[in-house]
């Protein structure tokens, strides 16, 4: 099976979009990367772009992985592609639960994550402390997959894509 990623050029080798790569790759998908730029997961303007430009040259029905870090600046142009496009989303943590915000900036957060999961066909998780997270967001829990990033992880998620 071939599979997408939508990823932050700059994600650190130990996040779970990258140890969950190294799994797939290890369970016989092949995946083709699509690495943006921006300083994600805050939002900017040609981070956006870009992230428009990346979807929009995928092929129709093409299964898309979108690394959690890269959803700010992908929810734009979600709406436009969520029919054509199989979107699972890979998420580690959700970025408005992060210390350090104010409530307004938690806000907007929290409101353009759920939006942009809200489009998702799947979310992939690596915990229950993750997926309980999220079933608090509103996300339906049999849209939600526990996949640690090995071989048992890429497994359930290729079950789903």
């Amino acid at each position: 099976m071939s599979v997408h990623l939508v990823m932050p050029a700059d994600l650190a080798a130990d996040a779970y979009g990258c140890r969950m790569v190294d799994a797939l790759r290890a369970a016989g998908a092949g995946i083709m990367l699509h690495a943006l730029p921006g300083p994600h997961p805050r939002v900017d303007p040609s981070a956006i772009l870009a992230a428009d430009v990346a979807l929009s040259r995928l092929p129709d029905g093409a299964p898309v992985l979108l690394d959690g870090n890269a959803l700010p600046n992908l929810a734009a142009s979600l709406p436009v592609d969520s029919r054509r496009l199989r979107f699972t989303a890979l998420i580690e943590r959700l970025h408005w639960t992060e210390p350090g915000l104010t409530a307004e900036e938690a806000a907007v957060r929290r409101n353009l994550e759920q939006g942009a999961l809200s489009l998702m066909r799947h979310v992939a998780v690596p915990d229950e402390t993750v997926a309980a997270t999220l079933r608090d967001l509103g996300v339906r829990p049999e849209r939600i997959v526990l996949a640690a990033a090995d071989a048992g992880g890429a497994a359930a998620l290729l079950a789903v894509l």
